[in-house]
């Protein structure tokens, strides 16, 4: 019967409104078994007991008065003493204390404060009574204190004992009238209840049917959805494994969404699965091209290396040699040019051979310990021939009182900042300025190469450090460079398990960030 989604929590959020109510009506029974017990008890209030408890305390004690004027016996001096003493005082301080807590003084019944200091001024006075007649007893006056005792102080006790009967009845009267007060309050209250489910219902049935619209309605879309990636996939590749009897308009009100909709999913899984097949082999594919790729990259490198330095070399030594016949100026800025293009192609060669044995996961590093310093001094001393070119300024800057020693490969690091500062140089304007900072922390050593070059913008530096890309500058002639020098700091700053960062701003310079992370204890003892 409940087969369609949207009707199932329709039935779901039907029972949780049929609890609800429930839980209601439970209330309202409790309520109206408190009335029933406040009905039962409306007649024994706390205050009431207690001045019942006063009057009978003041007859006994006048009682016992009067026997002992009339026995002259001590045990009655004795019994009245203690019913002052443990019932009347206590008594009456805690009326005071009753009336006080519950503020019933207040309003309409402000007569009740003058009854009540009246009667304790009475059984003030009738203490004071029972003093004198004491005094008297002492002199030998029992039957005059005896006749008191007949004349005023009896006529006190009733006194007393009347008022007591009014102000039990005034407290009744009131706790009636309270009990009927919160009597009609809690039937209001178990009214607005009712009122309360009603609406509560009404909210969670108007709710169920909008939410099960809302749930059922993207539940269809995702299954027509589903259907026409299957239908196209279907008639793109012809497989009967993807033949399915579901049809996008086959949707009848009373049926199970969630079940048609893994009926479709079992068959995008079939989908899914011959597509990652496909992809599978693909990568099989493009690894097995990648190799292919790295190695024609080391064999070419190899057999273009082989050549090169033998070029190279025969350059050097025509350069080099001293004889009778020297070499004119012409020939001398010849070979000039052919050793400097020698030597860029033989770098540009080494270049994609490390970038080649990066990606293979060839490349060896070996690590041990040595000061950064003097490395960074050996590669500036290094890179002042391009310094002095373009009347550069450098300064090299160093933490004071700490020692940069650092656990890696020095070659691998050597390799890192001469790309780096070699293209901060190239992107230097002359008579520009290049800063070199190293500070060290917890975490390990930063070298920050900063440059007064150009600068570059957000969208350039997001490409900067891709294979053959490099920056174009407005206005200016383009720089000459092959594009490795970047992409191979980043992939040498990785594989020495280290970080290359870029800030750069236009027309102000860049600043690159080299991390070098702080080994650990093994590697330190090693």
């Amino acid at each position: 019967m409940f087969q369609s989604l949207g009707h199932k929590i329709l039935l779901v959020v039907a029972v949780c409104a049929a609890i609800t109510l429930l839980g209601f009506f439970a209330l309202y029974w409790l309520t109206l078994e408190q009335n029933r017990a406040l009905e039962q008890h409306r007649d024994l209030p706390a205050v009431s007991i207690k001045w019942f408890t006063l009057n009978n305390a003041v007859h006994r004690a006048t009682w016992a008065q009067k026997a002992w004027l009339e026995s002259a016996d001590d045990k009655f001096l004795k019994q009245r003493e203690l019913t002052w003493k443990n019932e009347i005082h206590p008594a009456f301080e805690q009326l005071g204390l009753l009336y006080k807590k519950s503020r019933v003084w207040e309003g309409e019944r402000s007569v009740e404060r003058r009854a009540f200091y009246d009667l304790r001024l009475m059984i003030l006075s009738l203490e004071n009574l029972q003093q004198k007649a004491n005094t008297k007893v002492q002199n030998n006056n029992s039957e005059t204190a005896l006749l008191e005792w007949s004349n005023e102080e009896w006529p006190l006790v009733l006194k007393i004992s009347r008022q007591v009967e009014i102000m039990v009845r005034w407290q009744t009267n009131f706790a009636r009238q309270q009990a009927s007060e919160l009597q009609q309050g809690l039937s209001g209250l178990g009214i607005w209840i009712w009122i309360v489910a009603s609406v509560v219902l009404l909210l969670v049935l108007v709710l169920a049917l909008f939410f099960a619209k809302r749930i059922s309605a993207p539940l269809r879309q995702l299954r027509s959805e589903v259907q026409q990636v299957i239908n196209e996939q279907q008639r793109e590749s012809r497989s009967p494994a993807l033949n399915s009897a579901v049809s996008v308009e086959d949707f009848s009100e009373n049926e199970d969404e969630v079940q048609k909709l893994t009926e479709i999913f079992q068959l995008m899984e079939d989908v899914i699965r011959e597509r990652t097949e496909l992809l599978e082999s693909s990568n099989r594919q493009l690894d097995e091209a990648s190799r292919a790729k790295g190695m024609y990259l080391t064999n070419m490198s190899h057999e273009l290396r082989t050549p090169l330095n033998a070029i190279i070399g025969f350059t050097e030594v025509l350069l080099e040699s001293i004889g009778d016949e020297k070499l004119s100026a012409y020939q001398t800025d010849r070979l000039g040019r052919i050793l400097k293009s020698g030597r860029h192609l033989l770098e540009l060669i080494n270049s994609l051979l490390d970038l080649s044995k990066i990606e293979a996961g060839q490349m060896e590093i070996q690590q041990n310990n040595f000061q950064l310093e003097n490395l960074l001094q050996d590669v500036m001393e290094g890179l002042e021939p391009l310094l002095q070119e373009k009347s550069i300024e450098h300064e090299l800057i160093f933490q004071q009182d700490q020692q940069f020693l650092l656990f890696s490969d020095a070659g691998k690091v050597r390799q890192v900042l001469i790309n780096i500062l070699a293209n901060a140089i190239k992107f230097t304007e002359p008579e520009g300025r290049i800063e070199i900072r190293c500070t060290q922390d917890e975490s390990g050593i930063d070298v920050a190469v900063k440059d007064s070059g150009c600068g570059m913008s957000e969208e350039q530096q997001q490409h900067i450090f891709k294979v053959f890309h490099q920056v174009k500058v407005a206005g200016n002639a383009p720089q000459k460079g092959t594009g490795l020098g970047l992409t191979l700091v980043q992939s040498l700053m990785e594989l020495l398990d280290g970080t290359v960062s870029l800030k750069s701003t236009i027309a102000e310079g860049s600043i690159f960030t080299l991390h070098f992370r702080k080994p650990n204890s093994k590697n330190s003892l090693t």
